[in-house]
């Protein structure tokens, strides 16, 4: 049974991917550093953007210092507000889940976004009233693959009504989002994730198309009894 879903925007719910590519091409070509289509893949795609810069500029081989890593990150940042200007589609299936999954559980937004940038996005897919709280970058010091972004919306979901957290799912789409929902507490759903890092998930999906709160359960479910 499925009480409450705790959702990343990024990958998981809005498709995000090529904007972050184009704006640390750009934060990086400035800097004269190379990031390859393999390193952003491999390396930064579904961490934070500080962790994603630190991570391509230690397999570029390139040193910054702490302020140097703080302006890239700003300037990356800045750079991938630009491109949400054009607009961003919602994943697959993404709408869909949300209008089931709204007056029947608890809904979180748990985003490695900053919220600048999420708020704007979410009122635009008209989705921004179905979370009952959401926790971005700005709200931890320590983001994921650190338990400190879902604890935070387990705290913020408890000042209204507990929250039982064995009956809670994150949903993820990457490595570091995966390890910070486990690490937490929480049962995690991989969406769309390749398969090595699916498999740190406790299931997975292809996508959230026809994906509803009780086929997640469902999942769930089977994967445990596959365990015993």
């Amino acid at each position: 049974m499925v009480d409450a879903l705790l959702i990343e925007f990024e990958g998981v719910l809005a498709d995000t991917a090529a904007p972050r590519r184009r704006a640390l091409g750009t934060t990086f070509a400035a800097e004269g550093v190379p990031l390859s289509d393999a390193t952003f893949r491999d390396r930064c795609l579904g961490r934070a953007t500080r962790d994603a810069v630190c991570a391509a500029l230690e397999s570029a081989g390139a040193k910054r210092d702490d302020v140097g890593i703080d302006l890239m990150t700003a300037h990356a940042e800045r750079e991938f507000g630009k491109e949400l200007a054009n607009g961003v589609a919602l994943m697959p299936g993404a709408a869909e889940l949300i209008a089931d999954s709204q007056g029947r559980v608890r809904l979180a937004l748990v985003t490695r976004s900053a919220r600048g940038a999420v708020d704007p996005l979410l009122a635009l897919a008209g989705i921004d009233g179905a979370f009952e709280c959401l926790v971005t970058s700005d709200d931890t010091l320590e983001g994921k693959p650190h338990p400190a972004p879902y604890r935070r919306a387990i705290e913020r979901l408890s000042r209204r009504r507990a929250i039982a957290v064995a009956r809670a799912v994150a949903l993820e789409d990457g490595s570091a989002g995966i390890r910070s929902a486990r690490a937490a507490g929480l049962r995690c759903i991989a969406v769309g994730a390749a398969p090595f890092v699916a498999l740190e998930a406790d299931a997975c999906v292809d996508s959230l198309v026809g994906t509803r709160v009780d086929s997640l359960g469902d999942l769930l479910d089977a994967a445990r009894e596959r365990v015993r």
